[in-house]
């Protein structure tokens, strides 16, 4: 019965289009040179280039070449910034990969 109400309740929908509309949070333009904890993202680009993508960077960060094998890029980058001690080895990973068809 609630959902069915919610469902035709057009001024329920409207309030929660304008909200969800706003985002959750506001853009961050403080240092972000003590955040302890957040999310980095390794991607390819159209020329197989491996981009990090970091919310506390200014933009996308060109890694390089990495030879269209995503996976092992990532953990050569993610090895190397261990060893230069940019980030901690309290971290946790996770991947993404398109289902064989």
């Amino acid at each position: 019965e609630r959902k069915t109400a919610l469902e035709q309740d057009t001024a329920f929908q409207k309030a929660h289009k304008k909200h969800a509309a706003r985002g959750q949070t506001a853009a961050v333009n403080s240092d972000q040179s003590k955040v302890k904890h957040h999310f980095i993202a390794y991607v390819l680009n159209n020329e197989g280039d491996l981009v990090e993508l970091d919310g506390t960077k200014a933009g996308p960060v060109i890694i390089g070449k990495c030879d269209g094998d995503l996976l092992r890029g990532s953990i050569k980058e993610v090895k190397g910034k261990l060893e230069r001690g940019e980030i901690s080895e309290s971290l946790s990973m996770m991947t993404f990969n398109l289902a064989n068809e």
